[in-house]
């Protein structure tokens, strides 16, 4: 899998950016865990940044201040931990195959952000990108193995079908406001989740095996671990990242 590094969100209302299958016979096995910062939280490049949205009126008006995706740390948990983590299976489901939801994941861009930050979706699922400003936004998305689509929602409301056929992580961006982008997380099955406010993910209906758990952020690059699950088994896999070190 390609990865691009460069900004998750956990899985708000519509949106969604974890996916899992409902359990089927022994295929309910559980990992979970969280993305956990090591490191000197007091460092100014790991202040969430203010960012100038003076270019565009309307996004000033619609947010008085917006603030950096690419790395929010949880200070309040403790251990402090990683928002926008995106983790997944890598290694261990063999040849199973896996449908694809029919259930669109939706990319909005509401108050000049792209909402969520990090997305996961699988390979056939629908995918709506929506303008939900009273503005124009470009979508650029910048895949290496999936289409390229690069196009305008100049009006409030509109709706964009798309649909990502092949694995892979890859950044989005708009070429109208410089500070607007996210990424999207393709896979052949449903086992991803991102970390949110709490840095907290978890992976649902796995069948019995052995694993090889991926952890990636845009910033602090990847982590990885081993997991063996037995049937009806959950396990902890905690990443530990140290960007200092």
């Amino acid at each position: 899998m390609a990865l691009v590094k460069w900004i998750g969100f956990f899985a708000v209302g519509a949106f969604l950016t974890a996916g899992s299958l409902p359990a089927r016979g022994q295929d309910n096995g559980t990992i979970k865990g969280k993305a956990i910062f090591k490191g000197d939280v007091g460092l100014k490049k790991y202040k969430r940044q203010v960012l100038n949205t003076a270019k565009d009126a309307a996004c000033k008006r619609a947010k008085a201040k917006i603030g950096s995706w690419k790395i929010i740390l949880n200070k309040k948990t403790d251990p402090v931990t990683i928002r926008n983590v995106m983790v997944y299976v890598k290694e261990g489901l063999g040849d199973r195959k896996f449908t694809a939801p029919t259930e669109p994941v939706v990319l909005n861009q509401h108050g000049c952000e792209y909402i969520p930050h990090v997305l996961g979706i699988m390979d056939g699922q629908p995918l709506q990108v929506r303008n939900s400003d009273d503005t124009n936004h470009n979508i650029h998305f910048l895949p290496k193995v999936n289409q390229e689509h690069n196009f305008t929602q100049p009006k409030q409301g509109m709706v964009q079908n798309l649909t990502l056929v092949k694995e892979e992580m890859f950044k989005v961006k708009c070429d109208v406001h410089p500070w607007m982008g996210c990424h999207i997380g393709v896979f052949d099955h449903p086992f991803f989740s991102v970390t949110g406010k709490d840095g907290t993910f978890e992976l649902k209906g796995l069948p019995p095996g052995k694993y090889l758990i991926e952890a990636w952020h845009e910033e602090f690059g990847t982590q990885t671990t081993t997991v063996e699950l037995a049937v009806d088994e959950t396990k902890a896999a905690d990443f530990t990242f140290e960007p200092d070190k």
